[in-house]
């Protein structure tokens, strides 16, 4: 007598120590975060309100999912402080030469807690980004050691970009080495690549089926070297807050070109698209002072999130006709939003997984 059993699960994890080069795909194991079984749909979600913060004392009845086009009964939401495994992907290649004071102090205001009481409970683990992935210091709870160190590990190179090979080991590492249940990824780049085995279709989609959210902060055309000299009265006090369309990546204003070398022309793109795979975004710094406030809201965004549950119900035609026009069956889309809007005016919900994909994985016999 033969039983089966199919489950869907989404995540990857491989070993990324030292100096690194690439990862084979079928070292790609599973984890959890936007989690699709036979039973149970689990999506992780930021909602901000009309303020620009993380919002709270939302429940199940607040929000509205859509699963391939058929709106879904949510069973559980669930919204909790988490800690969090941070993995930052910081680029000191040669075309981030000059900009290397912002990505020591991204990296410094992400590791500085939010009050006494944060400490301990968040590690950290630093990889730099260039000709190939370095790892350059491992995951710790010391901030007050990584926060003495950080300038000292990050320093420039003449090195080409290897961002999505990054980002691999970065999303690997944490799978893999990271000892709390939630992880994150922060990347500070302007992200061009122009030397990964990797390409960013197949990042992309790694990235879809992975439970590791991915951010950027980006340098606007103001901030090279020389903003950080500038006097406090200089600095721009608007809020780096992303609105309606977060991660456009290119700051108003100011062609791509007129800040990014020829190899980064596509970095703003290639961040968007890639941190909106995974449920997360970009962010761009056009003054200094931006980044404590980039920072904490990156921060609450993935220490503070919604864990909306659903048993997805299916259309199987609908599923026949996905499959035959784009030859994935396992590929789900996921829309979400508030309601009712008025009541949620103002409100927006930038930060989840549009896209999964359900991997079956063992089937299982027995008499």
């Amino acid at each position: 007598m033969g039983t089966r059993a199919a489950a869907f699960c989404l995540g990857v994890g491989t070993t990324a120590v030292g100096m690194l080069s690439t990862v084979a795909p079928a070292q790609i194991k599973s984890n959890t975060e936007i989690v699709a079984n036979v039973e149970l749909v689990q999506v992780s979600v930021v909602v901000f309100n009309d303020q620009g913060v993380v919002a709270g004392n939302l429940g199940k009845n607040d929000f509205r999912i859509v699963d391939d086009g058929i709106e879904q009964k949510i069973l559980y939401c669930d919204r909790e402080r988490v800690p969090v495994s941070f993995v930052i992907l910081a680029d000191v290649s040669s075309s981030m030469a000059k900009k290397i004071p912002f990505v020591v102090e991204s990296a410094l205001s992400l590791v500085e807690p939010p009050d006494e009481e944060e400490k301990s409970i968040d590690e950290y683990s630093v990889f730099g980004i260039e000709t190939r992935a370095r790892i350059l210091f491992p995951f710790t709870r010391d901030e007050k050691e990584l926060e003495q160190r950080l300038p000292l590990l990050l320093q420039p190179t003449n090195g080409s970009t290897a961002l999505f090979d990054g980002i691999y080991f970065g999303v690997a590492a944490a799978q893999r080495q990271a000892t709390n249940d939630h992880r994150a990824v922060i990347i500070i780049s302007d992200g061009g690549d122009n030397h990964s085995r990797y390409n960013l279709s197949e990042t992309k989609r790694m990235l879809e089926e992975a439970d590791v959210p991915v951010f950027a902060v980006m340098a606007g055309p103001s901030l090279d070297l020389l903003p950080f000299l500038l006097p406090p009265e200089r600095k721009s006090r608007r809020s780096p807050f992303p609105g309606p369309d977060p991660g456009s990546g290119v700051p108003s204003g100011r062609p791509a070109a007129d800040y990014i070398g020829p190899a980064e022309l596509h970095g703003p793109r290639n961040l968007k698209t890639l941190t909106e795979a995974s449920g997360g975004g970009v962010f761009t710094a056009e003054q200094l002072d931006d980044l404590p406030r980039i920072v904490r809201t990156i921060g609450d965004a993935v220490r503070f999130r919604y864990f909306l549950s659903y048993k997805p119900v299916r259309e199987p035609r609908l599923a026949e006709a996905r499959e035959k026009a784009q030859g994935e069956s396992n590929k789900h889309k996921i829309h979400l939003e508030l309601q009712p809007k008025e009541k949620f005016k103002g409100y927006y919900v930038p930060y989840y997984k549009r896209v999964y994909r359900s991997i079956p994985q063992i089937e299982a016999s027995g008499n």
